[in-house]
């Protein structure tokens, strides 16, 4: 099987586009270890530097149908960049780290656990993390690690009530108090949705989503 090798000019450096200071913190040499032990990742860096000796054509074939969306920068970080509809300039400004499966427990602890996290919701939690880095199927992970929280199920995550507003009532039974949170300009699914609305239970933390 032919492929062609891509080069792409970037009007920035990559390392400014994705924010040093966010990178930094997680360790950029533990992600590049990490992604270098991931079969598929490995394959599509190889693939985009053009070297094919070591891919059979499946996995050629497998990465010819992603590798518009991805690039490697200087120090061989995979990065995410969707190119449909977009130009250059505006890729450059969408560009995210990709994370390995072994360390997407560590960013989503980071972004929803941790003191800087604050145990935000489903959706704040999901546009943080996606600020910064991608990996495929993302909403669900950050979906399903926050219904997992043990520490949102207890109450023991949230901030000590003070005067009630609607970012610290907490509520005593199922289906007192139903949050809200409206997420747009997602990737379009295969059935064209691009929004999806989420209520939760805050005393349960039962979940209905509906995508638009």
């Amino acid at each position: 099987m032919a492929a062609t090798t891509r080069s792409r000019t970037r009007s920035k450096n990559s390392a400014e586009v994705l924010q040093l200071d966010v990178v930094q913190r997680i360790r950029k040499d533990w992600i590049l270890r990490a992604q270098n032990e991931e079969k598929w990742i490995v394959n599509l860096k190889a693939y985009l530097s053009g070297d094919l000796e070591d891919l059979d054509a499946g996995e050629a074939r497998a990465c010819n149908k992603i590798a518009d969306d991805y690039d490697v920068d200087d120090g061989g970080l995979l990065l995410y960049c969707p190119r449909a509809g977009r130009d250059d300039g505006e890729r450059d400004r969408l560009v995210k780290l990709m994370v390995p499966e072994d360390l997407q427990q560590d960013v989503l602890h980071h972004y929803h656990s941790s003191l800087e996290g604050g145990h935000q919701g489903v959706g704040r939690t999901y546009q943080r993390v996606r600020t910064h880095f991608h990996w495929r199927g993302l909403f669900k992970s950050v979906q399903r690690y926050v219904g997992q929280c043990t520490d949102c199920e207890t109450g023991k995550g949230r901030p000590a009530l003070r005067e009630e507003s609607p970012s610290n009532i907490q509520a005593t039974y199922p289906f007192q108090y139903i949050a809200m949170d409206h997420i747009q300009s997602l990737p379009k699914s295969h059935k064209g949705n691009t929004e999806l609305l989420i209520w939760v239970d805050l005393f349960t933390g039962y979940v209905i989503a509906k995508a638009s």
